[in-house]
């Protein structure tokens, strides 16, 4: 039963993840950015606790996008 969590959970955060981002390349800024939270709040740290590393490589790249996103809507480039 604890493998089936696992899987689940790894199957939750990378959809949440994806949908996240998703949602922010299309410019809906709200909605991407309140599942973006939610999955760094609560997502992340269970990732890291588990050894996710897949999720958390993910993370990382997308946190690159992520700052350069927001330097962009800012104009500062």
């Amino acid at each position: 039963m604890l493998t089936s969590w696992r899987v689940l959970m790894r199957f939750v955060a990378s959809g949440l993840f994806l949908l996240a981002h998703g949602l922010l390349v299309l410019e809906h800024i709200a909605v991407g950015t309140a599942l973006h939270g939610v999955a760094e709040l609560f997502l992340a740290p269970w990732a890291v606790r588990h050894k996710a590393w897949d999720l958390i490589v993910i993370g990382l790249i997308f946190c690159v996008f992520d700052l350069w996103g927001t330097i962009r809507l800012t104009g500062f480039a």
